[in-house]
């Protein structure tokens, strides 16, 4: 069987992605992801599968995806986690939602590196604390690189990055990377893949991702992933490519923690 070797910097960091392999294998079984067929001190031989990386053109069926993998995951799950805490289970700790990104989010927003923001640091300190009474789904980094297409079969790889999220916040990854790397989205296609993905969690009687949730969402995103304009297929910055009415729904939000 070929291999595909990805090596990490250390043998923690090199645990903690197989640590979330298991997690993910475990919390969606029936999502394709590699075996991993051998484990090296600070490297993993996974089962290579071919396909083609995410585009533009697949955001409603990758949203589709996201939508089963984050109902599922809270269903047999995460139902009992509590995103302003760590959650564990068979041995593996997820970390919670605030836990590390607040601290990045301040710095950034400080450095003044991050163009065109959309929320203050109050806002996001008070999304913050609206998110840890959501329910809890997951964040994996859902950039439209981790996920490898072959007709219909979609392959869900790399696993470095895994914590606890509420619901939309992975969808609000995959939209704001998919317009950094190929420009301006039609809203048609926002829209549709956000109701898409919201199928899943209302069919189960939860709240799924609501419009203004969804907006701080893609702010957060644009504030982390900023540093990476330029690198990663990442050409276009999120505020210049961002939807209008995204904007007007943070306004309306941003008065609400007005002094």
């Amino acid at each position: 069987m070929r291999a595909f070797t990805k090596t990490y910097a250390d043998p923690q960091t090199q645990q903690q992605a197989l640590a979330h392999h298991r997690w993910i294998a475990r919390a969606n079984p029936d999502v394709r992801i590699p075996k991993v067929l051998q484990v090296h001190p600070t490297g993993i031989d996974f089962e290579h599968l071919d396909g083609l990386h995410g585009t533009a053109d697949d955001l409603v069926p990758l949203a589709d995806l996201l939508g089963h993998q984050h109902t599922t995951a809270h269903t047999r799950e995460l139902h009992a986690a509590r995103l302003d805490a760590p959650h564990t289970s068979d041995g593996t700790t997820i970390a919670g939602f605030a836990a590390g990104r607040r601290e990045r989010l301040h710095h950034l927003l400080a450095s003044g590196a991050v163009p065109g923001l959309a929320l203050t640091r109050e806002a996001i300190d008070g999304w913050l604390e609206r998110a840890a009474t959501m329910p809890a789904a997951f964040y994996k980094d859902a950039n439209p690189r981790n996920f490898l297409i072959t007709g219909a079969d979609v392959t869900v790889i790399d696993f470095d990055s895994l914590t606890l999220a509420p619901f939309g916040y992975d969808l609000a990854k995959l939209v704001v990377s998919t317009a950094m790397t190929t420009g301006p989205l039609p809203e048609d296609t926002i829209r549709q893949a956000v109701d898409t993905y919201n199928r899943h969690p209302q069919h189960r009687g939860l709240p799924g991702c609501t419009w203004g949730e969804f907006a701080a969402w893609c702010e957060f995103q644009h504030v982390l992933t900023a540093p990476y304009l330029g690198t990663n297929n990442y050409r276009f910055s999120w505020h210049t490519v961002r939807p209008a009415w995204t904007s007007d729904i943070l306004r309306r939000f941003d008065k609400e923690w007005a002094p």
